[in-house]
């Protein structure tokens, strides 16, 4: 079966903080994507650019219409995606669990999504 994984932060509280604790927030998020990366079930990990570049496409009178910004405003903002292969649940979630998101950031926000995928 595959995961849709999908990595939420608060960016606001991201971006308010010093730069020299972001970088160092990211640099132990590099790391820690290795052993995440090393389980070979991870098909497709991308992180997604800041929400204030977004456009969301929505239907008025049957045609597309684009807006700035993201869909829904909400605390939690998408900052990753990926995209388990596992034989459950269970299991994707324990290959999850080592993504940066499951384990660093809890002052930011940080948090993973997990939907099975038809």
């Amino acid at each position: 079966m595959k995961f849709l994984c999908l990595g939420y932060l608060n960016m606001d509280d991201f971006d308010a903080a010093p730069e020299a604790t972001r970088q160092a927030v990211l640099t132990e998020c590099f790391e820690q994507c290795v052993p995440f990366r090393a389980t070979g079930k991870v098909t497709l990990e991308e992180g997604v650019q800041h929400y204030s570049l977004s456009r969301t496409i929505r239907p008025v009178n049957g045609e597309p219409t684009v807006s700035a910004g993201p869909l829904f405003q909400a605390a939690a903002q998408l900052g990753s995606v990926f995209i388990i292969e596992a034989d459950s649940m269970e299991a994707a979630i324990a290959v999850a669990s080592l993504h940066p998101a499951a384990i660093l950031g809890e002052e930011y926000g940080f948090g993973i999504e997990i939907r099975p995928l038809q």
